[in-house]
């Protein structure tokens, strides 16, 4: 190292020292302060803000909590949700539990079922991923009715459970405890597969079914197809990783369509799976000769089915630091902890067939992409993903800082910007109707600086869109959604009228 690069790095240490002792300062006055006055909730924001910004997380969570417990003993839970749901972007595994229990008796409370089942769909994951079954099983059980469409929501809870525990095509158990296979599983749960499609080819539908709850629980995508001839046309548009054919089925089995993907150029190398209930060796060597990859034998159990899939697919997965689902992981948390490790690489996070691909240095984050977006409007978006999955792989990073926040100060901004976004949201009425731009609007005369703009607002305002999806496309963007639900107040944008 030179002379100028050792001054410079002096020079950095220095200014970050004297940041340091500067934001512990401001963290001490505002905690005198607040010792003072300890049911100040301004205080309090203000103090879990400094918190966060030194990286002091669990702080930072625990005083968003005391806001929303004094919101909710005041019989506020419209801003109790909102302080609850902030700390819960912010919170560790365990914490978010708690959380996420306290936000679905919120929604359900005021009346938001759909959110309500979204967050109790991660409670089971959580208590899932924790190894705690019969709690999973009791915390739906007791779930209150989540409106129109409980049944709809319960029948997918519940699903979600029994995929832990049942045996396909075994029969009773006759024991109350749980298999031993099924307690050795429970340790790899997290591991996830969410880049690998998978193309299930079976006519018994229930096959189908418990084929498709395993699958997906690994993060994978999952398509069908009855028989040999439906899954050409299924294989040639989706592309799967791997083939999980049953052997006899009509119209065209499992060797024939085995067969006919080994002719295919884009489908000759990829892993083919034999389902069968024919377990004779002559039958199994013979597949094995014609190249098959595996063949199994019906009937075995749902955690066997697992263990042989994660097999395959480890082999098929890029390699990966370390990978999970965002339903036991949050976002912020799995940048927290890229951060404190100092990671390099590329961190994917993938949900609903959307993939983003954030670019780390020593644990910061300096750009991100998803689709046609780049950079800090990335994270605002994929802050509010609940479901998904997630991979970081070590990797060096050329790329240019983009992104000119600490990992802190831009989780500080994404989370504030998703509670803005959610409580706007939530505030805004008639969002399932279609607008459009008002005749005065319409005929204004507006300087150059904005004709895009104006441009853009009233081709999104055609009357072909509800006013949420159009603040959907929005996504990201909080100025410009904020813009929007002003222009409707103001009455420039309008309920479109009705068709004949």
């Amino acid at each position: 190292m030179g002379l100028f690069d050792k001054v410079r790095s002096m020079r950095e240490q220095v200014v970050g020292l004297i940041a340091d002792i500067r934001q512990r300062h401001d963290i001490e006055e505002l905690e005198r302060k607040l010792a003072a006055a300890p049911e100040d909730t301004f205080l309090m924001q203000q103090l879990s803000d400094a918190y966060q910004q030194a990286g002091q997380s669990r702080q930072a969570v625990d005083l968003l909590c005391r806001i929303g417990e004094i919101y909710r003993s005041q019989r506020n839970p419209e801003t109790a949700l909102a302080y609850f749901r902030r700390a819960e972007r912010l919170a560790a595994s365990d914490e978010r539990l708690r959380l996420l229990r306290l936000m679905v008796e919120l929604m359900i409370q005021l009346g938001r079922y759909s959110d309500a089942f979204e967050r109790a769909h991660q409670v089971v994951e959580l208590l899932l991923s924790h190894h705690e079954l019969s709690a999973a099983r009791g915390y739906v059980e007791t779930l209150p009715p989540l409106g129109e469409q409980d049944a709809k929501y319960r029948k997918e809870l519940i699903d979600l459970v029994n995929i832990n525990r049942q045996e396909w095509a075994q029969g009773a158990r006759g024991t109350w405890l749980e298999p031993i296979g099924e307690q050795s599983f429970s340790p790899e749960r997290r591991e996830q597969f969410p880049d690998q499609t998978i193309l299930v080819v079976d006519d018994e539908p229930g096959t189908c079914e418990v084929l498709s709850l395993c699958l997906r629980r690994l993060g994978c995508r999952v398509v069908m197809a009855e028989d040999g001839e439906a899954a050409q046309e299924v294989a040639l548009r989706h592309q799967p990783s791997l083939i999980i054919c049953d052997l006899l089925m009509p119209r065209m089995d499992g060797r024939q369509f085995f067969d006919w993907t080994r002719r295919h150029p884009t489908l000759r190398e990829v892993p083919f799976v034999c389902l069968s209930s024919r377990g004779q060796q002559e039958e199994r060597l013979a597949a094995f000769e014609r190249g098959v990859e595996d063949y199994w034998v019906k009937p075995f159990s749902a955690t066997e089915l697992t263990f042989r899939v994660k097999n395959l697919l480890r082999r098929l997965q890029p390699n990966a630091d370390f990978r999970g689902k965002l339903q036991e992981v949050s976002f912020p948390e799995v940048l927290q902890i890229l951060e404190g490790g100092r990671k390099t690489g590329l961190l994917k996070v993938t949900s609903a067939g959307r993939e983003a691909t954030l670019y780390v240095r020593e644990g910061q984050v300096l750009d991100a992409e998803l689709a046609s977006y780049q950079g800090v409007r990335v994270v605002y978006i994929v802050i509010g993903w609940l479901r998904g999955e997630f991979s970081f792989r070590s990797a060096p990073v050329d790329r240019l800082a983009y992104i000119p926040l600490t990992t802190q100060q831009l989780l500080l901004e994404a989370v504030r910007r998703y509670d803005e976004t959610q409580s706007l949201l939530e505030a805004e009425p008639d969002m399932d109707r279609l607008y459009i731009v008002s005749d005065m609007f319409a005929s204004l005369v507006v300087p150059e600086d904005f004709a895009s703009e104006i441009s853009f607002l009233k081709a999104l305002f055609d009357g072909q869109r509800t006013f949420r999806e159009c603040l959907q496309s929005l996504e990201g963007d909080l100025e410009s959604m904020q813009m929007v639900v002003e222009l409707r107040r103001e009455g420039l944008l309008v309920p479109a009228p009705a068709r004949s």
